[in-house]
């Protein structure tokens, strides 16, 4: 026995007389002390009852966290975890879930699974340090007040690395390196049983800071929003009596998001309100004022606008007050967003503005949409090419936007159900940068109130009515120095008009939309807007006339929609009067040298001649929809796009138009049949999102052979919507090989076919081992709609696994009696669609070859209403 632990026990005994002479003489300071040397020496320093400290909570009652706070649980279990990144928008409740979890351990007392538990709270300005200061008292630890902070790191790293530690660090708006900075060990190695968890609005800082797992803290749902809100009030009686006050009630809920911060707030406010006059001023505040309503400015809005503060700079902040224009829960397309920011010159390179190309212009935009997604400001919406505005967050840029107008970007957004006078009656109007009138007679805001924007940049007039071409003569008259967007579309007013020449005065344009508008045609003025970027002329199904010198003076021109619109190409280079040089395919190469992004339609065998001989049109396309040319009766078979020298020119398309084309449309109403079989390989469309044939004949071509690739993780086949419609003649449609991004089949009204053979050459050569090969060609298919195919017998005889199939329909097709297919395969499916007659015969057959049709048959829908 070492001779240290034989004399310790003698050393202890003896020394009891004096201990209990100081603790007689000293009291409770002697037993702090003796108690504090006691840790010291072994090496705790944590309290001796209490490895956490407690910290104050909201007294207000905690709802909906439970699954958040299970989930870090875990987290805090895993040794694999280190480093916990918890996120969300201010006000959802972070602070209060790692509140929680200290507390947790504090009431456990000794048996808290870390040797020491210790909250900091870092807050936007980072001080370093004031978080040594927090974490060295912790650890009873004296920091000299003359050490630097790379000294003091030290000396915290040492008092810790011995330690099973948990650092809960509150509202960190920037990634720290909290090992070097702080003295905080990395949870790794050795000190893999210690943690570290932090709150942040920024999913980039739970990057930065290297987190093994992010939790997402989202807002409350319906039930607990409810709950949270009525626990507020001392009028729940009158709610529960009240039908009028309750729906309104449940309107207030509505409009706070799911937001605890909000909830609280709101109805605190509203606590002892019981007139229905009460509650409708408070759904009336929340619509265009939320800041009156009591607490919401300082506690609600003040706190998210820290987040809108602490953006990187300017152009973000009035990105993100652009999208306060969109209506309340609004899915706004980032397409669409973005273009409008390329516009405006929100996301152009300031030394280089508008020089650069379209794409990376787009590619800075959609990086601008992600940062405000990191900083919790905008969500995902319901399609993957939308966001939302959580309506807390949107109440905030309305307030600033309202409050602050003298410093930001201001807007005026006029929608069918804003009140006129929310308009009208603004003051001072020269801050006004941006104006969105949706839905609405312009008459009641022309002239007053448009023409009193003078630093307007902005201007969207869109599903608007009383609009004419006076009204516009007058607005490019007005703002002709200083507007850069103006968008039309869907102006109805505007009817089979020519679009006023006063429009080329407006030098600053960069963005122009008259898509879905009845304007016959373009004046040649248009070619005097020299820095005009984006030309977006789609479904202009009256349009008729473009004089070249409308496009030929458009140097800067990069992007021309011209998508399902009207023009003839081939009108024998004169307008309707006989006069005029008018545009022609050739015209787009050689006068438009900046042109990077091309939308068209072509209804004509010349015109589509002409086009693939050109190596730039082929390589800016993006979308091409060949189509006979409308108003045009009957037309030779040498003439027609589509089946011109049997259907061959149509071929070149699919070898020709190369790497750029996303989607492509084939449609035809002339009896004139393809010849030959018709295979097209996607690794020459390598970005084609979207193939659709419409109302082709193909009595010659019996067979339609579609090839995706030979590797299942390839990024060179992109398809994800595939349809044919009316498509006559045609006996068997192929899918070989893997399509990994396809989504959507969508067959209707093909009277002849007899076949879909979705995993056509797939098989040949390999044994039952490669099966495992063989899973998963459709990996994203989600959606097979078969319609009116009565002669369609066969799927193919090899069972199919769709993993994420979530709807079949099939609807008049008598003669398929079995689909290959089993549940196991299609493991997401939703529902199947079909007329009760079919799914009464059809057999489901997998792997087994054994019907599985009962198991499926919980998912089945009679009629097209499925």
């Amino acid at each position: 026995m070492p001779i240290l632990a034989c004399i310790l026990p003698v050393v202890t005994f003896l020394c009891q007389p004096v201990l209990g002479a100081v603790e007689t003489c000293v009291g409770n300071q002697a037993q702090r002390f003796l108690a504090y040397l006691t840790n010291r020496a072994d090496g705790v320093f944590a309290d001796p009852a209490n490895a956490a400290e407690e910290v104050p909570e909201s007294a207000s009652e905690v709802v909906g966290v439970e699954d958040t706070l299970s989930v870090i649980r875990n987290h805090l279990n895993d040794d694999s975890v280190g480093v916990i990144g918890i996120h969300g928008m201010g006000g959802v409740g972070k602070t209060t879930i790692v509140q929680r979890i200290n507390n947790k351990f504090y009431e456990s007392g000794r048996r808290c699974s870390f040797d020491l538990v210790i909250w900091v709270t870092v807050s936007q300005a980072v001080n370093i340090p004031a978080i040594q200061k927090q974490i060295a008292d912790r650890l009873s630890l004296s920091l000299s007040d003359s050490s630097t902070t790379e000294e003091n790191a030290r000396v915290l790293f040492k008092a810790l690395s011995d330690k099973r530690f948990l650092v809960l660090l509150d509202d960190m708006w920037e990634a720290i390196d909290l090992q070097v900075k702080i003295g905080i060990p990395r949870p790794k190695g050795p000190r893999r049983n210690s943690k570290i968890a932090f709150t942040t609005r920024s999913l980039q800082v739970c990057s930065d800071m290297g987190a093994d797992k992010m939790v997402l803290v989202k807002p409350l749902d319906n039930a607990d929003s409810w709950k949270l809100f009525c626990s507020k009030l001392s009028t729940g009686e009158v709610i529960r009596k009240n039908p009028t006050i309750r729906l309104l009630a449940e309107q207030v809920v509505h409009k706070c998001g799911g937001l605890p911060l909000a909830l609280i707030t709101v109805g605190k406010a509203m606590a002892n309100r019981e007139l229905i006059q009460d509650w409708e001023y408070a759904v009336n505040a929340l619509d265009r004022c939320a800041e009156r309503l009591e607490g919401m400015d300082d506690r609600v809005l003040g706190c998210l606008k820290f987040s809108y503060d602490y953006l990187k700079d300017d152009n973000m902040r009035s990105a993100l007050l652009f999208c306060a224009m969109y209506p309340e829960d609004a899915d706004i397309s980032t397409a669409e967003l973005i273009n409008y920011w390329v516009g405006e010159g929100l996301v152009d390179d300031e030394n280089n503005a508008g020089e650069g190309s379209i794409d990376d212009a787009r590619g800075a935009g959609q990086a601008l949409i992600s940062k405000l997604r990191d900083a919790c400001l905008l969500e995902s919406g319901t399609e993957s090419s939308t966001v939302r505005m959580h309506d807390a967050v949107r109440d905030m840029a309305l307030w600033i936007n309202r409050v602050e107008c003298n410093k930001v970007d201001g807007f005026l957004a006029y929608h069918s159900s804003t009140p006129t006078n929310a308009v009208t009656r603004t003051k001072g109007r020269g801050h006004i940068k941006r104006i969105w009138v949706r839905g609405s007679d312009l008459e009641m805001l022309y002239p007053d109130v448009i023409l009193s924007c003078s630093s307007n940049r902005i201007l969207m007039l869109t599903h608007v009515r009383g609009f004419g071409p006076s009204i516009l003569q007058g607005i490019a008259s007005f703002m002709q120095s200083t507007l850069r967007v103006l968008d039309l579309s869907f102006c109805n007013a505007l009817m089979e008009l020519e679009l006023p020449g006063e429009v080329g005065l407006m030098a600053e344009l960069r963005f122009l939309a008259l898509s879905f508008t009845r304007i016959r045609s373009l004046p040649k003025e248009l070619g005097n807007l020299i820095k005009l970027r984006q030309l977006l002329l789609n479904s202009m199904y009256y349009l008729r006339e473009i004089p070249r010198e409308a496009i030929a003076g458009l140097g800067s021109l990069q992007v021309l929609d011209m998508w399902d619109t009207a023009y003839d190409w081939e009108a024998d280079g004169r307008g309707e009067d006989g006069t005029g040089r008018q545009l022609e395919v050739g015209d787009l190469e050689a006068d438009v040298p900046r042109l990077e992004e091309l939308h068209i339609q072509l209804g004509s065998r010349g015109a589509l001649e002409r086009f693939l001989m050109s190596n730039k049109l082929r390589w800016c396309t993006r979308r091409l929809n060949l189509e006979k040319r409308k108003g045009v009766g009957h037309i030779a078979q040498s003439e027609d796009p589509l089946y011109g020298e049997g259907g061959s020119l149509s071929r070149r398309v699919f070898s020709s138009l190369g790497r750029s084309l996303k989607r492509l449309h084939l449609c035809g109403e002339d009896a004139h049949p393809w010849e030959g079989g018709l295979r097209i390989s996607l690794d020459q469309l390598p970005l084609l999102e979207e193939l659709g044939f419409f109302s082709i004949r193909w009595e010659r071509m019996p067979e339609m052979v579609l090839v995706g690739t030979t590797n299942p993780t390839s990024v060179n086949v992109r398809l994800s919507a595939f349809a044919m419609w009316s498509c006559d003649g045609l006996k068997v449609l192929k899918l070989e090989g893997t399509f990994p991004c396809l989504q959507e089949i969508h067959l209707e009204n093909c009277s002849t076919m007899e076949e879909l053979a979705l995993e056509a050459g797939i098989g040949e050569g390999l044994t039952q081992d490669d099966a495992g090969l063989l899973d998963c060609h459709f990996p994203m298919l989600r959606e097979i709609y078969l319609n009116k195919l009565p002669a369609l017998k066969s799927m193919g005889n090899r069972p199919l696994r769709l993993p994420a199939l979530t709807s079949i329909g099939v609807f008049g097709c008598p003669e398929l009696r079995r689909i290959p297919l089993d549940a196991a395969g299609v493991p997401m499916l939703e529902r199947i669609g079909a007329e009760q007659e079919w799914w009464d015969t059809v057999e489901f057959a997998g792997g087994g070859g054994h019907d599985t049709k009962p198991v499926l048959e919980k998912l089945f829908l009679a009629g097209q209403d499925w």
